[in-house]
């Protein structure tokens, strides 16, 4: 019988949640149930100078959000708890010097000063920075002695110093190092604490863990994690290293060139559709130039060997794109209350709107979400809804002639006799509407005025744009004033009027 396929994501609470922890979060995820296996989440939290409470919940909170929930972890319990390395802590002393007494790891009694002027001679030599295994051969009587004496110590594994470690990728297949050029890792540190290695690989093997699938920046530490599993007689995971997301220059992602937090995106308004649709696509493909996908869809099709090692540039526009098509599709009432709160922070809807209000939300969301990316973008587009006093743009002299020209044009559309005359004309159509206006009801009095003046649309449609919504191109003016009403529509007209002595 196969053994059941196990996987986990083990972000450190140091911080704000990390679009690299989702994106990790996610093949993970989907490795573990394409197969009917197990995922589970591991709080990594020993370094106590950095960890904070409100950390781990916002871990909690985006990965939920993004719906990459996971069958073990801190909050869910589970049966190789406890799930954060702190509360396991005992267990990591236990197994360092498990190691140390089948001599694969030795007390270390170097003092700080003494490495620190190793690391000056290493670097004056112009050698690798590394230990220099000082301590590695000390006797069981030297030792005995040190630690009656009460010398602050750690403990290091104990790295062959001849031959190589291989490394069996899913992705890159064998990846050698050589022996020699890896120092002695420290795996307790004198304060009692594990470092990262140890702890990694005491809490995989103990919690069964088959696969580990993480970023490929821990390449260079896994030999020292294969020797562990080696010395302690464990059975190894397969390994698989996923390319780093990088930033346009293809550099390695970072908060200087590109948003990295999770709470960016949520608070901007990307769908978790559309977030986990981007980040399954890098390095990845599910398949027949596929680019639109749901997690079930993702996890459906999944194969581990489907992702390439190029590094996949983390886009913002792209981004936009993907949330933009999920965005279209997402049922439109649900995407009006989601997207509510954007417009409840700009003033335009109140927080306990009524269903007339919510009505016209749903209309302006339903157009608005063609153009834009996200749900605060929705808002963002939404001034020619809400806004009825406005002014014309101006040019400015930094702007170029191509630029200029568009808001002349503008200016000019309120100044020409029979514009004005067909601005005039369409207010006498609508005094005599109804209050509430249906599109045909508006394109029937478009379409006379049009008629009326015998001129060209440009004279008709270009300044009751202008007067009516302040831009020059846009939203059909059939949906703004019907979405607006009567009365709005008048009074948008007669504050325009009033400004620039139209007539």
């Amino acid at each position: 019988m196969c053994k059941e396929i196990r996987t986990r994501i083990a972000p450190s609470p140091t911080g704000d949640p990390h679009v690299g922890t989702a994106y990790i979060a996610l093949f993970n995820l989907a490795m573990a149930k394409k197969n009917g296996g197990s995922f589970l989440l591991r709080i990594e939290d020993t370094d106590q100078t950095r960890t904070t409470a409100d950390s781990e919940k916002q871990i909690f909170d985006t990965l939920r959000w993004l719906d990459l929930g996971w069958d073990e972890g801190p909050d869910v319990g589970g049966d190789f708890g406890p799930y954060r390395q702190s509360e396991r802590f005992d267990l990591y002393g236990k197994y360092a010097n498990e190691l140390v007494e089948k001599g694969e790891a030795y007390y270390c009694f170097c003092t700080r000063d003494r490495l620190d002027k190793l690391r000056e001679r290493q670097k004056a030599m112009k050698k690798a920075p590394g230990y220099d295994g000082h301590c590695r051969s000390l006797s069981k009587e030297e030792i005995a002695a040190k630690l009656e004496a009460g010398e602050e110590y750690v403990i290091r594994l104990k790295m062959p110093y001849d031959g190589e470690t291989v490394i069996k990728d899913v992705l890159r297949g064998e990846v050698r190092f050589e022996n020699n050029k890896i120092d002695d890792q420290i795996l307790l540190k004198g304060d009692g604490f594990p470092t990262y290695h140890l702890a990694n690989v005491v809490d995989d093997h103990l919690m069964g863990i088959t696969h580990v699938i993480r970023a490929e920046e821990w390449i260079a530490s896994t030999p020292k994690h294969i020797q562990m599993y080696k010395a302690f007689g464990w059975d190894m995971p397969e390994f698989v290293h996923m390319p780093l997301l990088r930033n346009a220059d293809r550099t390695k992602i970072s908060k200087r060139k590109n948003p990295v937090s999770l709470n960016y995106y949520l608070e901007e308004g990307y769908l978790k559709e559309g977030m986990i649709n981007f980040l399954g696509l890098m390095g990845y493909s599910v398949g027949e130039n596929k680019e639109i996908f749901t997690l079930d869809e993702f996890i459906e099709t999944f194969d581990i060997t489907r992702v390439s090692l190029g590094g996949p540039i983390f886009d913002l526009e792209k981004l936009g794109w993907v949330n933009n098509q999920h965005m279209r599709m997402k049922d439109l009432t649900e995407l009006t209350e989601m997207s509510k709160r954007f417009f409840v922070e700009r003033g335009f809807v109140s927080e306990n709107a009524d269903e007339k209000e919510m009505k016209t939300l749903e209309r302006v969301i339903d157009i608005l979400r063609e153009p834009a990316t996200t749900m605060k973008g929705l808002a963002a587009l939404a001034d020619i809804y809400y806004v009825d006093e406005f002014k014309l743009p101006e040019t400015t002299e930094e702007m170029s002639n191509k630029e200029k020209k568009p808001i002349q044009r503008l200016h000019n559309a309120i100044k020409g006799e029979d514009e004005i005359k067909a601005i005039k004309y369409f207010v006498e159509k609508l005094e005599g509407a109804n209050e509430e206006l249906t599109v045909e009801e508006v394109k029937a009095m478009l379409v006379d005025t049009l008629e009326a003046m015998g001129t060209g649309p440009g004279k008709v449609y270009m300044p009751l744009r202008a007067v009516i919504t302040g831009q020059g191109k846009g939203a059909e003016l059939y949906n703004v004033i019907s979405i607006i009403g009567k009365t709005r529509t008048l009074a948008r007209i007669q504050n325009m009027n009033e400004q620039y002595k139209i007539y």
